[in-house]
């Protein structure tokens, strides 16, 4: 009888003294890469002595996956750090946050807790500077559209001479979706920063109770119903850091910004997989209040596209706007046009445009893909 390897994996992480690996090894594995968890359960194993005791496929692949991911973190780390220093030194204030920043404030160690970019929040008045310093340490961006509202955030990579890749999220907005973008202001987020020792002077994230709410707000609007492991495993962590007053902060944002129901939908997902005595009274003070509402897109959904905007759209204050954002969609800057088509002639540009429209629609209309 096949054997869902996902509750298995659960299972593991929540309590790996007493769990083993039922039914396909190979499966087991391939679950546990799909979550992102397998440098985090070999840890755990290792770290409770239990990893000996599991089959040897599983102990191979961890150790293999543990040695590439030291080795890349390791570069990854000097780069990480050498940028925010220059970031600093150009006094552009800047907060690492999401998954990297979480690998290294509750994490055993950054590799562990996998992600495949560096995610920064910025003031908007910073990202002159910000863009000058990226120019300058031979960052580039891919093309991508722009505009004042389609978008709120902008990347950068680069491959070294170690053929790594650095890829960096900047975001001066909490989220691309417009019902959520500005429940937590990049001002408030900078007034509750703390600093990161490990990656120098320069290096500052958000507080636990924010750091909390951002990934739950994450979930919410740009991953709704995910039942991804390895961002449970950050509720877990997170709320379980939170002292008495930090449980009191999230809570009282959580019910004044309108994200009690976010809050306390995937703080209930991560309970139920990991257990934890400080999500349920987290989960129990928000039931217990009177949720006011929110007009956040409901959790259980795997939005398209079109719906996406058509709540975009709802958010906005006025038709002014909303037409903005519609033209911006539809749109996008001519350089992104001859970029994203490898053109240099304008004249090619209202072609461009129809096409555009005509192939991107019935994609519009596609449910997101699990995860």
């Amino acid at each position: 009888m096949m054997v869902d390897a996902d509750p298995c994996l659960a299972q593991a992480l929540r309590d790996p003294s007493s769990s083993a690996i039922a039914g396909d090894v190979d499966e087991f594995i391939a679950a546990a890469c799909r979550h992102r968890v397998l440098l985090l359960l070999g840890w755990r194993l290792r770290e409770l002595s239990g990893l000996d005791r599991w089959p040897a496929a599983f102990v191979d692949g961890f150790l293999h996956a543990e040695r590439q991911a030291i080795a890349v973190d390791c570069v990854r780390h000097n780069e990480l750090a050498m940028v925010l220093a220059e970031l600093a030194a150009a006094h552009a204030r800047v907060l690492l946050f999401k998954g990297a920043a979480v690998a290294y404030t509750h994490y055993p160690a950054p590799h562990v807790r996998v992600r495949a970019d560096t995610d920064l929040l910025i003031a908007f008045s910073d990202l002159a500077p910000f863009e000058r310093v990226m120019s300058r340490l031979a960052y580039t961006r891919p093309p991508e559209n722009s505009g004042s509202l389609v978008s709120y955030q902008n990347h950068y990579q680069k491959t070294d001479g170690y053929g790594v890749t650095h890829a960096f999220d900047v975001h001066w907005k909490i989220s691309n979706l417009q019902s959520l973008a500005e429940r937590l202001l990049v001002a408030e987020l900078w007034d509750r920063r703390v600093s990161i020792p490990a990656l120098g002077p320069g290096a500052f994230t958000v507080d636990t109770a924010s750091a909390l709410l951002l990934a739950l707000i994450h979930r919410a609007g740009h991953h709704p119903g995910s039942k991804n492991l390895l961002w449970l495993y950050d509720f877990h962590v997170l709320a379980s850091g939170l002292s008495s007053g930090q449980q009191d902060h999230v809570v009282d944002v959580a019910l004044d910004r309108g994200l009690a129901r976010i809050a306390a939908d995937g703080l209930s997902v991560a309970r139920d997989c990991f257990g934890g005595v400080a999500l349920d009274g987290l989960i129990a003070t928000l039931q217990a209040m009177r949720w006011r509402d929110d007009h956040v897109p409901a959790i259980e959904e795997r939005l398209t596209q079109a719906a996406v905007l058509r709540l975009d759209l709802e958010a906005l204050p006025n038709w002014r706007t909303r037409g903005r954002l519609i033209r911006e969609h539809l749109l996008p800057p001519a350089g992104y046009m001859r970029t994203r088509y490898g053109v240099r002639s304008n004249a090619l540009l209202p072609g461009l445009y129809l096409w555009r429209v005509l192939h991107g629609m019935p994609k519009w209309f596609r449910h997101q893909k699990a995860d």
